[in-house]
This record gives C-alpha cells, structure tokens and sequence, in this order.
C-alpha cells in the first residue's frame, strides 16, 4: 500500500510527493516478468539504500584478489632468485671442476632467471632513489636492482669463461701451435666487455636496501655487493696491463730476458743472494728456449776488474754477477747485473726478472707434490726449501759440481705442470698467486725499453725506490758471510714521529731481529747471522742517536788502484760523499734521493738484537700563523724491502697539543692522548698519515 503525504518545501518551488514503502507488502520480482524494468528500479531502489555495504564487499574482493596476486609475484620473484643463485653456484662448481660447457649452461639458466625477474619489477627503476624510503616501494627497489645485479654480474661472468678454452688450449698446445698473444687479445676484449657489466652490476647495488633483506639473506648479499668494486679494479687493472703482458711474451718481436733466482734466506738489497739464473727466449707468445745454470759459470768468464762496494769487500776481492743487486733501487741494480751478465760473454738480454723461493713454494701450494727422481725426492711446498738447501749445500754431486741443478730442475718440471693447467680454477689462482707475489716484491720486473718499464712502473712492479711527499722509511738488509740465516729471523720495527709544538718532527726507529735458529738440523741456520744494516730515510735527516750495532770497518783485501781495478761510477758517488758519525760509527751517505745511515748488525743464534736510530727530519709540519682555519699534513711511507718474508711493524704518530687532526688515512684510525697507532705486516709497501688544523682550544689562546 502506498502512503503519500504533501512534502514541506521552501517557497517558490512547486509541492513534491513523498513516497514511503511498506517492505512487508512488497514481493520479490518473479523470473517470469515480462519487463526488465521493474528489476531494474528494484535493484536501483536497493543499490541505493545499501551502497556503502556494497562498496565494502567490492573493496574486500579486489583486495583479495591483489593480496592473492601480490603473494603470488612475490613468491614467483622468491623462486627466480633462489633459482638464479642457485644456476650460479653450480656454474662456479662445474667451472672449478674444469666442465666449461656446463658452466656456460648454468650460467645461462641463471641470467634467465635475474632477466624475467628484473622484467616482472622494471617499473621500480624509473623511481627516484629517494623512492627507497617509502616502505612499499624500498622493497621493489631493492628486489629490482638486485635481479639487474644478477643478471648484469652472469653476463660478465659467461664472457670471462667464455675465452678459457682458447687460454688453456693455448697453455696446454704442443710449442709453437697456438700463441698466447692470441689468447691474451681475445681474453682483452671479453675483459672489457665483462667489465663494462660489472660496472652496471656494481652501480645496481647501490640501489639495495640492506635493511629490506631477509634476514637468512642479508650477510651474503652484502658480502656480494663488497665483492663487485674489487672486481671492477680487478679488470681494469688487467686492461692497463694487458700491453705489459704481450710485451713479456713477445708480441713486437723477440725477447731475450735474464732470469736471477734470488735467495731470501741470504738477504741482498733486492731480494737474496744470486745463486742461480737462467736465460727466457720468447717470441710471439710462444717459449723457444729455457735455460738454467749456476751464477759462478757466467762468473768465471767475467773479464773485467771492478772494485766492489766496501761491505761486500769483506767476502769477495771483485764485483760480479751474483753481488750485483747491491742498490736496494731494482732499475739500477738490473743494470749492473746486465752489464757484469754481457761482460762474461752473455747475448744482450731485453729485461731481467727476479724470483725468490717464495715463489717455487708457492707454485708448489697449487700444483702439489712433484716427484725428481734423480734425487729420490719428493718435493711440496712444506719440505722445499729443507730438501733444496740441503741438496745445493751438502748433496750435490762434488764431480758434476752443479750444486743448483736440482733448482734448475724443479723449475723445469713446475714450468710443465703450469703449461699443463688444464682446468679453469688452477689457471685463475695461478694468476692471482702470481699477482700477490708481485706486489710483495717476492718478483721484480725490468725493460730495457723506456715504454715498457713505464708499463711496469705504473703497476708498481718495479722494486724501485719510490719518492715520498713527506716522512720515508725502508730497512735493507745485505747478509755478508751470514750463511742461509735470514730463513730464521724474525723482525720487527717500531717508528714512532713526534711532531713538536713548533712543528718540528723527531723520528725514533727500532729494529729489533730475533734469530730463532740454533737448534734446527740445517747447520747453515745455526750459524751467526752478519748483517750490513743500511736505513733509508728523507734526505737532510740529522742522526742524534744510533745504539745497539757493531763499530767495524773492514780492511780493503787488495791495493784496487795498484791492481788497475776499475770504480764503478755509483758506487764512487755513494762512497765518496759517506761521512761517518764520530760518536756511533755510523756511515751516513746518499742514494735516491734519500740518507742513508749504514751499520754491522750481528745476531747470534737464541739471541736477539735491538737497533736504535733517533734523527730530526728535514722539514716541519707548522700552520699559518694568519689563517685560524690553515692545515698541514704528515705522512710516512713504508718501503719493504725487496723479497723479504715482512717485518711486523708499529707506526706512531704523536702530535703537540697546539695540533687537532682533522683527517687520517687509513679512515679507521682514533687518536688517543694525541696519538696514532697502526700494526701490520710489512709484506708489500705501506703508507699512512693525517692532516692536522690547529686545536680549539689553542685558537682561543
């Protein structure tokens, strides 16, 4: 029944109708109406009435169906990356194993995966990085810059294994098939190409969230992300040196390099004693000619007299071949090795190449036990240098009289096992093994050639004496006599700087060697060990103390000018302007560009030395008087010498109170009690420093 009542409304609009249903006496719509419209208004008339509710419902069901849809990308993205990691972790184990095509599969089961997952979440990239701070969107970010990380990091990856095959063909190819300059051109292109998108990886992860992670991820991840800037150095590195490395296979020609194994258990300037060499003939990549011998045959063609250094006067009345790396400077010392090596008959040489045990022993780490039958030994890097020592020092054949052949040998047998290297992971810690053990100068590289030692110089494997904008230290060693007694010392430094109030600065050096032989079944490390202590410091340093050295001063063992010896013109210049300090005996004189200060050291077995040098630098770290805000820094450079196992070193820097450090290098280091302090192992170079502004409270002053 309808009620209709006159509605009140407000003048000058015509009456309307209000119309109230009765629910009760309304019936449902049948199927069978012959109209629409009746349904229609019916279902206007509710939509109307309970709209909000509707709205609700509908709001619920598209949230479902997206909280459905989400959890369902989600974990889709979830399975592509676990599986992409997963494709990656089975491409590095099959690459180890040396299976190369199932790397390159898996590797490209892994690139699928980081591209279809970096797709499904591309529009997250357009986003601002500002973008990373809204909570939703920081996990998208973070999900779509490390599938591009993936994706970019297995692309390089599959370029890089892509050129193994031609590397190790051309290592393992009988002489004079396949170059190694080939190898090296196609490895130079893919290394670009790699590193170009590792570059993409390594921008990609400063994109990551860390804090969005997983928990059970997060570690991993950013370790990863810790790798990648290392990797791009890596490469580029390899690119700036790529031109070195064709130079020392031969790729503009024959080369003919000199080859001085050194013995670090005898400490010399650049490495150790000379007791063996051998002569490399390279052209094109591929080796024509290796050859090893004792240092005494060349020896003893050596026509030519030359007056040797006074130190090394003690033991030998000429200079020659095997104490010519007397100048702790590789350039110069190479020089004079070339000149005695061509005076004794020797072919002109392009470059010489230094190694010391180290670098046997740890070839020998990769390859493993190698068998010399000849000598009814078996040889690994543990008992080498026992088995080695003994066999050049007591077993050799007296008859023969070849104490290094088995060196020779050994070496001979371990170039084999390297060209041998069949499988990706030996060939790839070789190279790295080889690297270290350039940067610790356990190698030393030198070109006759102007460009190529250039090349060298810049990948600071030169083993030159280096300039220094501020303080300098570098300890030589030059073992006289002492038999094989540096095997079994241990060293440490402490140098400590003190920067005065009126900017002055006092150096103090402590050298302290303890010889831990004595009881050992080598006799040559139970012996004294005699040392020829040189400490290279800034030239103009002013010695005020030296304790703890031996006052000796050899006698020359023949009349030199008499006998119409030849000087040899550096060592002229470096002893005729030595002066010696009255009080302490010390030698002080000039080389490189630095002052140096020169004693005998002698250290028995058991026991230890000290050595102690307190000197003024030559300059001053003072700030401008005028400028409230002026600045001054300091900073030491720490040279190793060449070839030594590294000393443990402790570095000082004490500041006056009118100083405030404002900057430091390493950025780790806190002062304390106005000073720095620093531990390492001094196995390669080591450099640190600080800027310093003037205190606050000194300003108020």
């Amino acid at each position: 029944m309808l009620d209709v009542r006159p509605v009140r409304i407000r003048s000058g609009t015509k009456p309307a109708m209000r119309v109230r249903l009765n629910p009760s006496e309304i019936e449902p719509p049948q199927r069978s109406m012959a109209s629409g419209a009746s349904s229609k208004r019916f279902s206007h008339l509710i939509l109307r009435r309970h709209s909000p509710y509707v709205l609700l419902v509908l709001i619920l069901i598209a949230l479902g169906a997206l909280s459905f849809g989400l959890i369902t990308l989600r974990n889709s993205l979830v399975e592509l990356g676990e599986s992409g990691a997963k494709s990656l972790k089975l491409a590095l184990e099959t690459a180890r194993s040396g299976d190369l095509i199932s790397s390159q599969r898996h590797l490209s089961e892994a690139e699928r995966a980081f591209t279809l997952g970096e797709r499904w979440l591309h529009p997250f990239s357009w986003l601002p990085q500002a973008g990373a701070a809204i909570p939703g969107l920081s996990h998208g970010m973070t999900g779509q810059a490390l599938f591009r990380v993936g994706q970019a990091g297995t692309r390089s990856a599959s370029g890089l294994l892509s050129t193994l095959p031609t590397i190790l063909m051309a290592q393992s190819a009988p002489a004079g098939t396949i170059s190694m300059i080939d190898a090296l051109e196609r490895s130079g292109e893919a290394a670009t190409k790699a590193r170009a998108e590792l570059e993409i990886a390594n921008q990609s992860f400063r994109r990551v969230r860390p804090e969005v992670l997983p928990e059970a991820y997060r570690g991993r991840i950013e370790r990863f992300g810790e790798v990648l800037p290392i990797g791009v150095a890596l490469l580029d590195g390899y690119a700036e040196h790529q031109e070195l490395f064709a130079e020392l296979l031969g790729a503009h020609g024959p080369r003919v390099y000199l080859f001085l194994f050194q013995n670090n258990h005898e400490l010399r300037a650049t490495g150790g004693f000379i007791g063996s060499y051998a002569l490399l003939d390279v052209n094109q990549g591929r080796i024509r000619r290796f050859f090893v011998d004792g240092i005494f045959n060349p020896d003893g063609q050596l026509k030519e007299n030359i007056v040797p250094p006074k130190p090394i006067q003690k033991i030998s009345a000429g200079w020659s071949l095997h104490d010519s790396n007397w100048f702790p400077d590789f350039p110069t010392s190479a020089e004079k090795a070339i000149f005695f090596y061509e005076k004794t008959g020797g072919p002109t040489v392009d470059g010489i190449i230094t190694l010391t045990p180290e670098v046997l022993r740890r070839i020998l780490e990769l390859v493993g036990p190698v068998e010399l039958p000849e000598y009814g030994a078996t040889i690994d890097a543990e008992n080498f240098i026992g088995i080695i020592q003994e066999e050049v020092e007591v077993k050799y054949d007296r008859e023969e009289n070849n104490p290094k052949k088995i060196l020779g040998d050994l070496t001979e047998v371990l170039l084999q096992e390297f060209l041998s290297f069949s499988y990706p992971k030996r060939t790839w810690e070789l190279g790295t093994t080889l690297a270290t053990l350039l940067n610790e100068k356990h190698i030393l590289l030198y070109s006759r050639h102007p460009e190529i030692e250039s090349l060298i110089r810049g990948a600071g494997w030169s083993g030159e004496v280096l300039e220094a904008p501020h303080d300098y230290l570098s300890v030589i060693h030059t073992n006289i006599n002492g038999y094989k007694t540096d095997g079994v010392i241990h060293e440490s430094i402490i140098h400590e700087s003190r920067i005065g109030s009126d900017g002055r600065v006092t150096d103090t050096v402590e050298i302290t060697r303890k010889h831990e032989g004595g009881n050992t079944p080598y006799e040559w490390w139970n012996k004294v060990n005699a040392d020829y202590l040189r400490v290279y410091v800034p030239r103009g340093a002013q010695l005020i103390s030296a304790e703890g050295m031996t006052r000796e001063f050899p006698e020359a063992p023949l009349d030199y000018a008499a006998l119409g010896f030849r000087r040899d013109p550096d060592i002229a210049k470096e002893e005729e302007g030595m002066v010696v300090d009255e009080m302490t005996g010390t030698r002080i004189s000039e080389d490189k560009g630095k002052t140096v200060f020169g004693n005998w050291v002698y250290v028995s077995p058991g026991e230890s030395v000290t050595v102690r040098y307190k000197y003024v630098l030559p300059f001053r770290v003072l700030l401008d008087a005028n400028d409230p805000e002026a600045a001054s820094a300091y900073s030491v450079l720490y040279q190793k010498q060449s070839g030594s196992g590294g000393a443990s070193l402790t570095a000082r820097i004490r500041y006056s109170e009118a100083l405030q450090p404002v900057w430091q290098t390493p950025g780790n280091l806190i002062p304390y009690q106005r000073t720095f302090e620093t531990n390492t192992t001094l196995n390669k170079d080591f450099y640190w420093g600080a800027v310093f502004g003037r205190n606050p409270v000194e300003k108020k002053k």
